[in-house]
């Protein structure tokens, strides 16, 4: 059943979010990896945390069209937010702030958008950006001590 558990998040990024009805004539196919911080950290009782990943620092790496242009190199990324539930399932709200250079010069973004997850991985609930993460804890086990730090890793199309 670990082993399930552990391979459920890997599948879940193999899936591309395909375009929503109406969406704009442009699309990125991006992905990003990053690592959060969070306060006062999840653990296995419920309640809220507020998570950041210090500032748009990150590289977001995109292929395609954005606003009509094509992208020409590596983007920055970062997001804050807050978490309501335990280590192994919850929900909450993000903010992400990323920029993208293209042909068009850089293209700024900033959206808000809610996300949930179970064990090990997520989904946001975007038309904008929508995709699937997985995380992994760095500091904190969870059992013994919260989890104050984890690593992000996510797939996901940009309509614009």
């Amino acid at each position: 059943m670990r082993r399930l558990m552990m391979l459920l998040p890997i599948v879940a990024l193999t899936a591309l979010p395909t375009t929503p009805a109406g969406a704009a004539g442009s699309a990125a196919y991006c992905f990003h990896t990053w690592t959060d911080t969070a306060n006062p950290g999840v653990s296995t009782n419920p309640g809220r945390s507020t998570f950041t990943s210090n500032g748009e620092k990150w590289d977001l790496l995109c292929q395609g069209l954005v606003r009509g242009h094509e992208v020409t190199g590596r983007g920055t990324f970062g997001e804050y937010g807050f978490i309501e539930g335990t280590c192994s399932a919850g929900w909450g709200e993000v903010h992400f702030d990323f920029t993208i250079p293209t042909t068009a010069g850089k293209q700024k973004f900033h959206l808000n958008f809610p996300f949930y997850y179970g064990p090990g991985g997520g989904t946001a609930q975007t038309t904008d950006f929508p995709g699937v993460f997985v995380f992994l804890p760095t500091a904190g086990d969870c059992t013994n001590a919260p989890v104050t730090e984890f690593k992000v890793v996510r797939n996901a199309t940009l309509f614009s």
